[in-house]
């Protein structure tokens, strides 16, 4: 089955569940501590701080901020802020079954690694054997023959009503235009360039250029 692999054509191929586009509408569906623009957390702490919806991905806009409770300023419109998870960030992708008992079979999972002062620009990727469980309230979404989850720890941080577009490897290591000279020192250890440029409509302070994989 060729599966759809963008954010925008599942938009306009799944109407009836763009619902589950707005980040706020997750987190507050999974009872985060959280509320959008014009709200403020109740106590001390270091939030998220991203837009509501974000199409094109790639975490742009995302932000973590240490708010004091009832300060109102730190987050602008159109986004929201969320409770900061701490914890391995996953990316899994599943199918649901329908058998006499319905579950979401996990079709891949990769961990990341990426540093705490930026929310977009990972360093590497890797397969996974453990993958966290779908919440029950994802059933909703059992119509759709794929979903591409990802989780801080076992918390969901967002959803894609699509399969990962990246490549299906074992190991991937981005290639950022700040990291091009890196290529040469890879290929040396046995990986394989792969071009998976990803502009962002120029939004991002540093374009990925593609993967080292293995």
């Amino acid at each position: 089955m060729q599966y759809i692999k963008t954010d925008t054509e599942a938009w306009e191929k799944y109407p009836r569940y763009r619902n589950w586009f707005n980040k706020l509408y997750v987190s507050l569906l999974l009872g985060y501590d959280c509320g959008p623009s014009g709200t403020a957390p109740t106590k001390d702490g270091e939030y998220v701080v991203r837009p509501i919806y974000n199409i094109m991905g790639m975490g742009l806009g995302a932000e973590v901020k240490t708010i004091k409770s009832g300060d109102y300023s730190k987050v602008p419109p159109g986004y929201f802020w969320c409770e900061y998870f701490k914890g391995e960030q996953y990316s899994a992708t599943y199918t649901f079954r329908h058998e006499k008992k319905p579950y979401w079979e996990l079709i891949n999972c990769w961990k990341g690694t990426k540093p705490k002062d930026n929310l977009y620009k990972f360093t590497k990727w890797e397969r996974s054997d453990y993958a966290p469980e779908v919440p029950w309230e994802f059933n909703e979404l059992c119509v759709i023959p794929i979903i591409n989850i990802e989780f801080i720890g076992d918390k969901v941080i967002e959803v894609h009503l699509r399969a990962s577009p990246d490549p299906d490897y074992d190991e991937l290591i981005p290639i950022w235009e700040d990291t091009k000279k890196d290529i040469d020192k890879y290929t040396k250890l046995g990986y394989t360039y792969i071009e998976s440029f990803e502009a962002s409509e120029g939004y991002l302070r540093t374009k990925r250029l593609g993967f080292m994989v293995k």
